[in-house]
């Protein structure tokens, strides 16, 4: 029988079969799996409006920051730092020894720094000029 590799949509349930056994060799490696906690949203309201959010997940004992948005027409207020200091305590609740990020060049990795993240890797060669960075921020 030869073997054939098709393109393929990442349904929900092709999605749901990979992550089960991703968890299974996981368990057996190592005693349990890290990535079993779904993301947990954080949104920040003003009068029942949607102003931002962040959207972090814990990943083998840390916190993984992998969204955060403001609406354009509210930066500038403090409402993103207000997320990330939220976020940063749900990490410290659960036991996060530190917090990470991955983000591109035009979406601020200055602001992280701000928050006390420290660079650990910037990758140019991107696309239009961008570069990657992923940033850590002990908790």
């Amino acid at each position: 029988m030869k073997n054939q590799i098709k393109q393929t949509t990442l349904t929900p349930e092709l999605k749901a079969s990979i992550f089960e056994d991703f968890s299974k060799h996981a368990i057996e490696s190592v005693g349990f799996d890290g990535l079993a906690a779904e993301p947990v949203a954080f949104e920040i309201m003003e009068n029942d409006v949607s102003l931002g959010a962040v959207v972090c997940q814990l990943f083998w004992g840390n916190l993984h920051i992998k969204y955060l948005l403001v609406k354009e027409q509210h930066r500038g207020r403090g409402l993103a730092k207000a997320l990330m200091e939220h976020a940063f305590a749900f990490g410290k609740e659960n036991g996060c020894h530190f917090a990470f990020v991955e983000t591109m060049s035009f979406q601020a990795p200055e602001f992280y720094q701000k928050l006390g993240f420290e660079i650990e890797l910037k990758r140019d060669g991107y696309a239009a000029g961008t570069s990657f960075y992923y940033l850590k921020k002990v908790l």
